[in-house]
């Protein structure tokens, strides 16, 4: 798998886990076995008893629709900054630890 499809990938298990609940049931299903569970297209449409371009089409469209979610609501955005906020915020601290140790030790 390329670092596109990786990073592709978690950017979907990403919009799942916020904009799940907001799928249908069925697209909830489908979903959790193609990103949870890693199930290819060929085991859904069997399990589904559906075609292969059926559950393509279902994955894409849930996709989309978990996009357009994100495009309104931000809450994966949202997340992102806030991580990387706080990454910033313990480094900052970890430098002032090391500042006050440095000065105790004089």
């Amino acid at each position: 798998m390329t670092l596109d499809a990786l990073a592709s990938r978690d950017r979907q298990i990403a919009l799942f886990e916020a904009y799940g609940a907001l799928l249908t049931e069925h697209q909830r299903e489908v979903l959790d076995l193609y990103l949870a569970r890693d199930w290819s297209l060929s085991e859904i449409a069997r399990a589904k008893e559906t075609s292969r371009s059926a559950a393509h089409d279902l994955i894409r469209r849930s996709t989309l629709a978990m996009e357009e979610y994100e495009r309104r609501l931000r809450l994966v955005a949202e997340r992102d900054r806030r991580r990387v906020e706080l990454a910033d915020l313990a480094q900052q601290l970890a430098a002032l630890k090391r500042r006050v140790d440095s000065l105790e030790s004089r």
